[in-house]
């Protein structure tokens, strides 16, 4: 938050004349405090587990495993792996690299409502967070990893697991 933005805020009536005196109270008395606020806000609202995608050495025993434990119906043939409807969000089971023996977590997805790529790209690079986008079909997909290497992917919400618009091809 800077004065210029703070101005235009209580100019259009969005910010009080309280709310902006405490606003330029935090940035003379504490700098660092802002830009430290700035990089503790979110970057917007998770509102769904979409997905997890798991890489394993036989999709079909795994297919089978969960649609025989759970019954997890097909939700998309998306080749070389299977999404499985888990309801609200899928499972993907996709091969793991040749001589692979057990299988792994490749990355969870959650979905965000009106997601923007580009625009959420940009919040991340901000908060100090190299991110990629990766162009499926028409559906631009967004990842990165968690300060324990756990790779996140982000995706609207109505994000169905394929490759067309909002994930079926």
């Amino acid at each position: 938050m800077n004065l210029d933005s703070l101005l235009q805020q209580y100019e259009s009536g969005r910010l009080t004349r309280r709310d902006l005196l405490g606003a330029l109270a935090l940035l003379v008395a504490a700098p660092g405090a802002a830009a430290q606020a700035a990089q503790t806000s979110p970057i917007g609202a998770v509102k769904s587990m979409n997905h997890v995608s798991v890489f394993v050495p036989n999709v079909q025993k795994s297919v089978d495993f969960y649609q025989g434990v759970f019954g997890l119906p097909l939700l998309t043939r998306q080749d070389p792996g299977i999404n499985l409807s888990t309801g609200a969000g899928f499972l993907g089971i996709y091969p793991a690299q040749a001589g692979a023996t057990t299988g792994s977590i490749n990355h969870v997805c959650f979905g965000m409502e009106n997601f923007d790529a580009d625009a959420v790209l940009t919040a991340l690079a901000g908060k100090g967070i190299k991110a990629s986008i990766r162009l499926r079909g028409n559906t631009k997909e967004l990842y990165f990893t968690d300060p324990d290497g756990i790779r996140v992917q982000l995706q609207d919400v109505k994000y169905k697991g394929g490759t067309g618009p909002l994930g079926d091809q």
